[in-house]
């Protein structure tokens, strides 16, 4: 491989960064009756009905694929990659974009080439297996969140880095997002508790992939495969670019932007070499939205659920506030640290009819005599700016104590232990449901997903809200918020009509200003979300052309016929205004 500083601009793949690639009806319709010469057993479709399916995700975006696929098994998908690489040196538009369970928010499901469905048929989930301390299960990329945790729970375990979305989720999108929920703030991202992977590259062959030694790495690179040329190709890279590796890790602690070659050596290259750490690449295939190559199952660790573990409810009146808060409540360790503002706690005061179909009656009965509570009688009929949930373990309460003094001290004066159930099951109830109450302000508008997964330092958190909030009345628009107030990681979805034909525009000018608060305050623009459509153009903001080009040759060395969801983290090729759904 070509040694470089880092400093060269030419991206290195078929296709420009900003060049359309017109579709090709005929090199699609070939690549079909291709598929199913060469012995796919899976479904392989181009009927408009299911094209306009697969068109649209929980993004903002709407693109229609040609071709569907929906293999059975691994042997369907390396015979896909194999056909598909052919193919793309007489059709060059011709790529695969796998597809999980569609909840992605920024687009990156979408493709105008083929779709890998791999939530139809791909979805087993093996034994949970116990080795010491250590509790793992393997997973097809299709499988559900939901189910996975069903089985973990009968082993009282669980993967801490469970997105909102869990119960609609599934572990492949998790893993290629590379999310991370409520307990991330103590745990950590998805690409933390994987233990391996199997992934398809580029040459159609499955290899799998896991955290290696300096001395099995030396073993790896001398044998002939995709896979010891892709892992010494990016060893070098590394080697090479050590100093703007490091100078570009973003300062948050939480990140699913680029790719993440800060975290592939645990310890320096000279210490790698002299036997200490691992060269895991695990790490970058976590959170690449399918553009390295295919997952075809993942063995991920699971850790002991918490069962001795307080709610701290503090209610916080003034925004200026709220960094303190949090950042007096980090002292302390929590396992995590979440948040919702007024409008979602009068959304739910305004609309108790939208919890009868979570709860059951006399769930329902209980948390609605808390909210109303809470609401007329702790706080006065006056709505908190910003209300934080803080989960904290039991095991020291002379510590949690004084946890609570400070926090009464320091902006929370209303800073309490919740010891009903009913009353920690309201205040989770209006956290979880505030994306989904935020529907009902005006059902002529749709909740947009585009600024929704910025992240700053949470000593910068109430400055950075305040300014938000200037922005959306500069716009005049609302937006519900929650998040993950540990990380100084909020999540808002403004009201947008997308039948205007002026949305687009406005899409354009929202993110463009909203991503320059975020870098303003030290922070990026993808905490959990990935890059996708919507983020993939705007990452010059927070990374230096250096780390650009760095990313451009990760995608190369990976990727070098660009057949796997090109468009998405780097050479973004899909105009965001002419990609933007047209309906609510």
């Amino acid at each position: 491989m070509k040694k470089t500083d880092g400093s060269s601009a030419r991206p290195l793949n078929r296709v420009e960064a900003t060049e359309h690639i017109k579709r090709e009806p005929l090199g699609h319709l070939m690549a079909e009756q291709k598929l199913r010469d060469a012995g796919f057993q899976g479904e392989v479709s181009s009927d408009e009905t299911l094209l306009e399916k697969y068109s649209t995700d929980e993004s903002i975006f709407s693109i229609k694929p040609q071709i569907v696929l929906q293999p059975l098994n691994e042997k369907d998908i390396e015979i896909a990659v194999k056909v598909l690489s052919k193919e793309t040196k007489q059709f060059p538009s011709l790529s695969l974009t796998p597809r999980a369970a569609g909840t992605g928010l920024s687009g990156g499901s979408l493709t105008d080439s083929v779709v890998v469905d791999v939530c139809e048929h791909m979805k087993s989930i093996g034994e949970v297996e116990s080795h010491g301390y250590e509790t793992t299960i393997r997973c097809e990329p299709g499988a559900m969140w939901k189910d996975v945790e069903r089985q973990l729970k009968l082993f009282d375990t669980y993967i801490p880095s469970f997105p909102a979305s869990k119960d609609i989720c599934s572990i492949g999108g998790a893993v290629a997002n590379n999310c991370a929920g409520p307990d991330s703030l103590r745990y950590g991202h998805m690409a933390d508790w994987v233990e391996s992977i199997n992934i398809i590259l580029y040459d159609g062959n499955t290899y799998a992939v896991k955290p290696l030694s300096y001395k099995e790495f030396q073993k790896l690179t001398k044998k002939k495969s995709a896979f010891s040329q892709i892992a010494s190709d990016v060893f070098e890279l590394i080697e090479n670019n050590e100093q703007v590796i490091k100078r570009a890790e973003p300062k948050t602690k939480k990140n699913s932007s680029g790719y993440s070659l800060w975290d592939v050596l645990d310890t320096s290259i000279k210490e790698f070499k002299q036997g200490n750490g691992t060269f895991d690449l695990t790490r970058l295939i976590s959170g690449s939205q399918g553009t390295l190559g295919i997952i075809t199952s993942v063995v991920l660790r699971a850790e002991p659920i918490e069962h001795d573990t307080s709610l701290v409810v503090v209610p916080v009146f003034d925004l200026a506030d709220a960094s303190t808060v949090v950042t007096e409540a980090l002292k302390y360790n929590p396992i995590n640290l979440e948040v919702f503002d007024a409008i979602s706690f009068d959304l739910a005061l305004q609309n108790p009819d939208f919890f009868k179909s979570r709860l059951n009656p006399l769930e329902y009965y209980k948390v609605m005599l808390s909210l109303y509570t809470t609401y007329h009688v702790r706080y006065f009929r006056k709505t908190p700016d910003f209300t934080l949930l803080i989960t904290v373990n039991e095991s020291d309460m002379g510590k949690l104590r004084e946890m609570l003094r400070n926090l009464r001290k320091n902006g929370g004066k209303k800073a309490r232990f919740v010891i009903k159930e009913s009353e920690k099951e309201m205040f989770w109830q209006v956290r979880r449901a505030s994306y989904s109450l935020s529907k009902l302000q005006d059902p002529n508008k749709r909740p947009a997903a585009f600024l929704e997964d910025m992240t700053v330092p949470p000593k910068n958190l109430g400055r950075f809200f305040a300014e938000i909030k200037s922005l959306l009345k500069k716009y005049n628009l609302t937006a519900a918020v929650h998040g993950h107030g540990g990380n100084g990681h909020f999540h808002f979805y403004p009201l947008l009509d997308f039948t205007k034909k002026s949305t687009p525009q406005l899409v354009e000018k929202l993110a463009d200003d909203f991503f320059n608060v975020a870098i303003k305050y030290e922070g990026n623009l993808c905490g959990e979300h990935n890059d996708g459509i919507i983020r993939t153009p705007h990452l010059s903001k927070m990374y230096s052309r250096a780390a650009l080009d760095l990313f451009k040759q990760v995608e190369h060395i990976f990727d070098p016929a660009d057949i796997f969801n090109p468009g998405k983290k780097v050479n973004p090729r899909f105009d965001i205004k002419s990609n933007i759904r047209k309906t609510n």
